[in-house]
């Protein structure tokens, strides 16, 4: 005697593997992940600036701007002064420390990793007079503010060269 399935048999306690339940399923999360991928993010487009389709007023502005958002407890403060030399007022929890004038043309502009202060930080060293160490521009706690203000040190440099 030989036995045959016939028919839509199943075992007892088996699953149905049936494509409708699996594309119902993928259907289902691809709707709820695509919802949460929208929240947060912008209704509007941010304006992106271009340091090099920038005035050098704007310039200033813009490491102003950076000035007081990169770090809560310090404030940094610049303006271009004739001759290239940029003008650093710095306010931090110690209070204000006196004014710093740093020679822009030909200076070297580097960022750096502050381990034990967990920032980074924009260095400026001048060709003359030459210090020791580079002078510090600004103190970010994140690294994008740091690029930025770093690439837009070189253009305002570059804009003095130009003019």
């Amino acid at each position: 005697m030989k036995l045959q399935w016939s028919g839509d048999h199943k075992l007892p306690g088996s699953r149905s593997n049936s494509p409708h339940r699996w594309r119902l399923a993928f259907a289902v999360l691809a709707v709820t992940v695509g919802a949460a991928c929208m929240d947060g993010y912008p209704k509007q487009d941010v304006k992106v600036a271009y340091p090099l389709d920038m005035t050098q007023d704007q310039r200033i502005a813009q490491m102003n701007a950076l000035g007081v958002d990169a770090h809560p407890d310090r404030r940094w403060s610049y303006d271009l002064l004739p001759g290239c030399v940029l003008r650093i007022d710095f306010d931090g929890k110690a209070g204000p420390r006196p004014s710093i004038d740093i020679p822009l043309l030909g200076a070297a502009v580097r960022v750096a990793t502050d381990k034990e202060d967990e920032t980074f930080d924009v260095e400026v060293r001048p060709t003359s007079p030459a210090p020791p160490n580079g002078v510090a521009v600004l103190e970010a706690q994140e690294w994008a503010h740091a690029i930025g203000m770093s690439r837009l040190l070189r253009v305002v440099e570059k804009g003095c060269a130009d003019g």
